[in-house]
């Protein structure tokens, strides 16, 4: 069995953080944060959030492969798991929740009223998609949130204090953080990731930038920030890197469509030559090999219809 202090030595692809007891807590007792993700194009993070008595998962990857090794790790923590929380919307965080779900089924899965209603309206439709990419490795459900998060809500979670954070279109439809400030801790989730080539095919960067310029403020001096991408890093560094490869990508694109609109193929090439020098190897948020260019497109379109 993976016990609480042997999580970190159970395989590669889980690491565990360790942060300091803040004073809610009783003597001695802290917040562990576990973090699992299957390495290379596509990767995505699962933390667990390890607390003296309880355990809530963030986020359940894109199959079910993925999403029991995430079961398993909370499993070995040997504490009951409390709580499913959902950042946002997008597959690679939910298409898993059903393995979870079914492991821990009295633990309520929370997310925003953009991610429930979301999960309720096209869940279906997006299952269908994901099983066309993963035949075979996709749950055949997405079970609809069960709690509603609001902003500026406080819950406790793993016996921790967190305020919730919602911040509306940019990555996807809806990103919803989680910030313990005596932890010293912020779930980013998508809002930045930490040197992954992103996905911008929800056609929202600009408004993610202007995310990006509000948030920073915010929170520059939250020691540990978690991204749904990429290893765990001080929050200001992760928004300002974050920032730099989306501004970077808005003027390269702003620079071909002021030669010539559409965007063409040769158009995007370029872009992904002159990304791929300034951010090199850089994984892929999802395994499409074409992602850059398809990124330079869908940015395009949103620039050419402002």
């Amino acid at each position: 069995m993976v016990t609480r202090r042997s999580l970190g030595r159970a395989t590669g692809a889980l690491s565990v953080l360790a942060l300091s007891p803040a004073g809610a807590y009783t003597p001695g007792a802290g917040l562990e944060v576990a973090k699992y993700d299957r390495p290379g194009q596509g990767s995505v993070n699962s933390f667990l959030l390890i607390g003296p008595r309880s355990v809530v998962i963030v986020d359940c990857q894109r199959t079910s492969v993925e999403a029991a090794q995430v079961v398993a790790h909370a499993r070995g923590t040997g504490l009951p798991v409390e709580a499913i929380f959902l950042s946002h919307e997008h597959a690679d965080h939910v298409t898993g929740l059903d393995v979870v779900h079914r492991a821990f089924p009295d633990a309520p899965i929370l997310a925003s009223e953009i991610t429930r209603d979301y999960a309720a309206r096209s869940g279906r439709e997006l299952i269908g998609m994901m099983q066309g990419f993963f035949p075979g490795r996709v749950p055949d459900t997405l079970p609809v949130p069960t709690r509603v998060l609001r902003p500026d809500e406080r819950i406790t979670l793993a016996g921790a204090e967190w305020r919730v954070d919602q911040l509306g279109r940019g990555e996807a439809s809806g990103m919803t953080l989680l910030h313990s400030e005596a932890n010293d801790l912020l779930v980013t989730a998508d809002l930045a990731g930490n040197r992954a080539t992103p996905w911008l095919l929800d056609g929202h960067t600009l408004e993610w930038i202007a995310q990006l310029e509000a948030a920073l403020p915010r929170y520059e001096g939250v020691g540990t920030a978690l991204p749904g991408h990429g290893a765990a890093a001080p929050a200001g560094v992760l928004i300002r890197e974050q920032l730099d490869y989306l501004r970077t990508m808005e003027r390269l694109v702003r620079a071909e469509l002021a030669t010539a609109t559409p965007l063409s193929t040769e158009a995007a090439g370029r872009i992904r030559t002159a990304m791929d020098a300034r951010f090199p190897g850089f994984p892929r948020v999802a395994p499409m090999p074409n992602l850059i260019e398809l990124n330079a497109g869908a940015l395009a379109r949103e620039i050419a219809a402002r």
